[in-house]
């Protein structure tokens, strides 16, 4: 019934993530921990300002480790202050403190400042570090984090200083959805499968789990219901024939939205009495949404499953309610077909997300997508189509640098996704995507171009684009996921 800390590398087989004692932590956090940050419940309508400073719920991504000593936690509340030009990282911590002692309460990771750039990127500065020995301070601040938000703070995207991106949700309010509103969703991926010693809590099979699906959500208040959940493998390669259903969550499902530390978010199941019901038995799926003004869904996952007894460690894992890996981002199903000639004439800031193999090799970095003049080295990636979107990554992964400020922003055009055709019974879904890796792209360690596939949901949040994709690389060392999340830039 509490979080316990990451072990540092090393220990204990040198797991990559946090293990969680039941399935009762989520529910905890959402449930007990009601108005613990002053937090006071919102109200459905979007049309007030937005609170300064504003928090956000943040999953847990696997690498998220910060220092040897600085142990990762599977829910974050970030916090950015555009009046005060700060930003904050904390989770609300149940567990043992020095020698054994309670010390439960809020526990801030990382602090500093913020600053704008070009095309609403925020650059954040890192001035505190927590560790478990002694905290670390810096001055001048450290660069090296950066943010992408929604119109009126609504969501976004963050990296901070050393650690991987996280989407994030402003969760200012219940869902208040009479009619059942269908959302499309991807997993926010892990390692994949087992890997020996290093095996942890958070794998994944993207050929038989879950990679996207669909779920039919409604309620208001505090009762929400996740029904006609649909779960898909990742779809063939090269023909790309639909993908198998996944070892499927049963719905309805129905969680409890409250107000909490975390903002207005729906703990599934509804109550803070689950425990885990052991090996050979069929656990329910603890998850915490958060669901933001304008339509972001962000999921975090408990834990996938108990991978030390049968039949938790082998594939097919246990899937939680909606993606499996660490969680899932969901965007609402457009009520009809996406213009996809406008979403790939469109520019995006965002992040690419390498989950690696469990081994301490994820990698993150900030992404540019859509160009006002394409580049000639855009020709050198892959042969233009009309469902393709030029971009990369920043050199250096530093979009604050003179010299992408100079032009305006821009990163590199080392990245194509071509998004393929959208399926035709399910707007905003491309299930065919492929995403080219260019010779130059700093994370290429093959040495030439190559592709890999992917799947893409595309939609609006507050009249602007979103993509988010997963791909999986097998081409690539390590063998690893690949998350491209990117939202419409100024």
């Amino acid at each position: 019934m509490r979080f316990t800390e990451r072990p540092a590398p090393g220990e204990n087989g040198r797991r990559d993530t946090l293990r969680m004692n039941a399935f009762l932590a989520l529910p905890v956090l959402a449930l007990l921990c009601s108005g613990c940050n002053g937090i006071s419940t919102a109200t459905t309508s979007t049309s007030s300002p937005p609170p300064d400073p504003q928090t956000y719920m943040a999953p847990y991504m696997v690498g998220d480790n910060g220092t040897a000593a600085s142990p990762g936690y599977a829910v974050f509340a970030d916090q950015i202050d555009h009046t005060a030009q700060t930003f904050s990282k904390s989770t609300y911590y149940i567990g043992p403190g020095v020698n054994g002692a309670a010390q439960d309460g809020v526990r801030t990771y990382q602090s500093g400042t913020t600053m704008s750039l070009a095309r609403g990127l925020l650059s954040l500065g890192l001035e505190y570090n927590w560790t478990a020995s002694n905290p670390i301070t810096y001055n001048p601040p450290q660069a090296g984090g950066w943010a992408v938000e929604l119109a009126n703070q609504a969501g976004g995207l963050v990296q901070m200083n050393g650690q991987p991106v996280e989407p994030m949700v402003a969760a200012t309010s219940c869902p208040d959805f009479k009619t059942p509103q269908t959302y499309q969703f991807l997993t926010l991926p892990a390692p994949f499968g087992s890997f020996g010693a290093n095996q942890s809590v958070y794998t994944w099979d993207p050929t038989q789990e879950t990679v996207y699906g669909s779920v039919d959500i409604s309620g208001s208040g505090s009762a929400i219901t996740f029904n006609n959940i649909q779960q898909y493998a990742l779809p063939s390669f090269p023909d790309f024939t639909p993908g198998p259903p996944a070892t499927t969550v049963i719905s309805p499902q129905t969680g409890n939205c409250s107000s909490g530390f975390y903002g207005n978010t729906t703990v599934v199941p509804g109550n803070s009495t689950v425990t885990d019901p052991g090996p050979g038995t069929v656990a329910p799926p603890v998850a915490l949404v958060g669901i933001g003004p304008t339509g972001l869904l962000v999921e975090s996952n408990a834990a996938n499953g108990e991978p030390d007894s049968p039949p938790y460690n082998t594939p097919p894992f246990y899937q939680n309610l909606l993606g499996a890996g660490t969680g899932a981002i969901g965007l609402p199903k457009p009520s009809s077909a996406v213009d996809t000639s406008s979403l790939v004439g469109a520019q995006y800031l965002g992040f690419f997300y390498g989950s690696g193999d469990g081994n301490n090799d994820w990698s993150s970095s900030a992404a540019s997508f859509g160009f006002n003049t394409l580049p000639a080295s855009c020709n050198t990636v892959a042969t233009q189509t009309s469902t393709m979107i030029y971009g990369g990554d920043f050199t250096g992964n530093n979009p604050g640098s003179t010299g992408t400020q100079a032009k305006g922003g821009f990163g590199n055009c080392d990245i194509a996704i071509n998004l393929g055709t959208q399926d035709p019974n399910n707007n905003g879904l491309y299930p065919a995507a492929t995403v080219y890796v260019g010779l130059f792209y700093a994370g290429n360690v093959v040495g030439a171009n190559y592709n890999l596939p992917a799947v893409a949901i595309a939609g609006q949040l507050g009249g602007k684009y979103a993509i988010f994709l997963l791909g999986i690389d097998t081409t690539g060392t390590p063998n690893q996921a690949w998350g491209i999340y990117l939202l419409q830039s100024n």
